[in-house]
């Protein structure tokens, strides 16, 4: 055996997966060429070789050699495949919040981009142009596929303030309440000072100016910039027992065959945790992903276990001061400087805490409104 194994070494033939099944006799793996060349050297050590499996892709072509319809068959699946990944089986549209979905799948079907449609046969330059014609409230707009999906991507429009014409005249007025910290008049006359409380609607410069020695009234279109200190608040809650629960290491995964309307078999699966989180994962699935709307959905179950050495009410307490700032951020506006918050906190026994946060901001509140001249 040594000897057999020396000479395929010596004349380039691969062998692997050696494996001696007893004292004169072992089994190997070898190509279809290296089987073809052992004939002289079975010859000089005297021994025979019994083929005891064939496997890989050329033994598989010879499979099908003889079985014609199976191969057409295949080829016409391969065509079919090919040519249904070249159709639209679903419009999804992102980045709508507040545009009128309904509007865009209606305008889009018109044009053409709707299910079952061939994807050569559509401009998605002139699509997207017509698209940002007919709706105003589009800033932007872009169609791409990804396999049979057409994904359409809006960007809304941000509409600038209304501004009055610098022809006419008006005044400028408190948009909310707050505290006047700085005063930049640029046109008009100042009617509240530096520290003055203000509440909304209340008259901050005045468009009407008049000269105390001449006594002639001007009317003028008031410019300035108020800031003002505003003060916003955000709530949060967070729950003892849900701060006190962690992971305990045990995990259990389920996969499931999503489409893009349900989950099947998703709600038939015991779980045998008492407590338990859950994580969503999907992996597309070949092909059939694309042209069917398949992906598998694993869904990873994570114990939860009652940790009793935290201290639930500082852990309940940060909990919900993260949902209050993240709750008050949502109300100021972008270009606001934050200058100090406050927390305060209720912890109501074996349920758990309540927090309350101010916010306190320096904001342009200037509010132009037309003035009427009678």
């Amino acid at each position: 055996m040594e000897k057999f194994i020396n000479l395929c070494i010596s004349r380039g033939i691969k062998l692997w997966g050696i494996r001696r099944i007893g004292y004169t006799s072992l089994t190997t793996k070898i190509r279809i060429k290296g089987f073809k060349a052992l004939p002289p050297i079975l010859r000089i050590i005297k021994c025979k070789v019994r083929i005891v499996h064939k496997k890989g892709f050329p033994f598989l072509i010879n499979r099908f050699r003889h079985r014609k319809m199976l191969l057409v068959g295949l080829l016409i699946f391969l065509v079919l495949l090919y040519g249904l990944s070249s159709f639209i089986w679903s419009v999804e549209v992102e980045g709508s919040k507040n545009i009128n979905t309904d509007l865009i799948y209606r305008l889009l079907k018109e044009k053409g981009v709707k299910t079952g449609v061939y994807k050569g046969m559509l401009n998605l330059w002139d699509i997207e142009n017509e698209m940002l014609i007919e709706v105003p409230e589009i800033s932007w707009i872009s169609i791409e596929f990804k396999g049979t999906k057409a994904i359409v991507k809006a960007v809304e429009r941000v509409n600038p303030p209304e501004l009055i014409d610098k022809s006419i005249p008006c005044n400028i007025i408190a948009s909310k309440d707050g505290i006047i910290d700085k005063l930049i008049i640029m046109e008009g006359e100042a009617a509240v000072g530096i520290g003055d409380t203000v509440t909304k609607g209340k008259l901050l410069v005045s468009g009407i100016i008049e000269h105390e020695d001449t006594r002639i009234v001007r009317y003028v279109h008031s410019r300035a910039n108020v800031l003002a200190r505003v003060w916003y608040e955000g709530r949060g809650w967070a729950d003892f027992e849900s701060v006190v629960k962690v992971r305990t290491g045990e995990k259990l995964s389920y996969k499931f065959l999503e489409t893009r309307n349900w989950e099947i078999g998703a709600h038939n699966k015991e779980i045998p945790f008492e407590h338990y989180e859950t994580e969503d994962r999907r992996e597309l699935i070949p092909i059939l992903g694309d042209l069917m709307g398949l992906t598998w959905l694993i869904r990873d179950y994570y114990e939860l276990g009652i940790n009793h050495d935290i201290d639930k009410a500082d852990l309940a307490k940060e909990l919900a001061s993260k949902g209050a700032m993240t709750d008050v951020l949502k109300k100021i506006p972008k270009d606001a400087n934050i200058i100090d918050k406050k927390f305060n906190y209720d912890i109501i026994k074996n349920e758990g805490c309540k927090a309350l946060v101010y916010i306190e901001v320096l904001e342009d509140i200037a509010e132009q409104v037309e003035l009427s001249i009678n």
